[in-house]
């Protein structure tokens, strides 16, 4: 007998990856400034999201 498939998105131990909207040159100069900063995207619209949301000990990215 073979095992069933499980409907889904298999787990990977990963957060998954989101999309979101945002005008080429707006992306490109948050690539480019989180860059100046040591950091990346994903990192600085997590902090932001993090302080938008007021989770506690969240604080602003650092701006170039």
């Amino acid at each position: 007998m073979t095992e069933k498939r499980k409907i889904g998105r298999p787990a990977t131990g990963r957060t998954p990856t989101r999309s979101v909207k945002m005008p080429d040159e707006r992306w490109d100069a948050l690539d480019r400034d989180a860059k100046k900063t040591g950091s990346d995207r994903s990192k600085v619209i997590n902090e932001l999201a993090a302080w938008f949301t007021k989770e506690p000990g969240a604080e602003l990215p650092d701006r170039p």
